[in-house]
């Protein structure tokens, strides 16, 4: 079985869906104290989050969480191609949400402002997304693990996220687990004890995960090939750009 495959993603589903059951944010109050949270966090490819969309439904029968970002160098959330995709997961039955990306002045004014313009601009085009976000790299802004808006809930609250270090040895707590540049950052999934914790918020890259699976080098080179197989895609609809 090769590592951020979809047949490790589905070991991991299915693991943690035999011992807890599946949540979405929304499901998750004060009082639950049996649960996971499946989030993705799309930071270079719509095409492999739709996919991994498509197998979450096809495969597992399952509802997830799909992040995207208004500002990103790498895809164009905004483009009519992305917008149908990102719509045709809503309809898979997944929940759609924003992934701040913030760089602006380290100030709550300036962060809040930069907010509420990025989630106008989500919702007019994704009218069916969630009331959540999800703050990118967010250690880099201690602020945004806290930022919160009316109606507008962040993936960082207490309910559904306390850091690693703290929620490790605390079974009341939920626990965080995230592939973080192609590695699992903490503990990888299978190596923890379900029985003992039994709250978790589970957080994918699917940039990092294919049907066959990858190591980073390998994943990156061929995440490139996509791409560019894209672009020469628009060239041609585009110019007269011969393939």
């Amino acid at each position: 079985m090769n590592s951020f495959s979809f047949k490790e993603y589905r070991k991991i589903f299915y693991y943690y869906k035999s011992n807890l059951k599946l949540l979405n944010f929304n499901e998750v109050n004060k009082n639950s104290n049996n649960f996971f949270i499946l989030r993705h966090d799309v930071e270079f490819s719509i095409e492999r989050a739709f996919d991994l969309a498509l197998f979450e439904k096809r495969k597992l029968n399952a509802k997830s969480n799909f992040f995207f970002q208004l500002k990103n160098n790498s895809y164009n959330l905004l483009s009519y191609e992305n917008i149908k995709m990102v719509n045709e997961i809503i309809k898979m039955g997944h929940g759609v949400g924003l992934h701040f990306n913030y760089k602006g002045p380290k100030n709550k004014k300036s962060i809040i402002s930069e907010l509420n313009k990025q989630k106008k601009i989500f919702f007019s085009n994704f009218k069916k997304a969630i009331n959540f976000f999800s703050p990118h790299r967010p250690s880099k802004n201690r602020f945004l693990l806290n930022l919160n808006l009316p109606n507008f809930k962040n993936t960082y609250l207490n309910l559904y996220f306390t850091p690693y270090e703290k929620a490790i040895n605390n079974a009341n707590k939920t626990l965080y687990l995230v592939d973080s540049r192609h590695k699992w950052k903490f503990i990888h999934p299978f190596n923890v004890d379900l029985k003992k914790h039994r709250k978790i918020q589970l957080v994918f890259h699917p940039d990092a995960w294919t049907k066959k699976g990858y190591n980073l080098k390998k994943n990156y080179s061929n995440l490139k090939k996509e791409k560019n197989i894209i672009f020469k895609e628009t060239l041609f609809n585009e110019t007269d750009y011969i393939k």
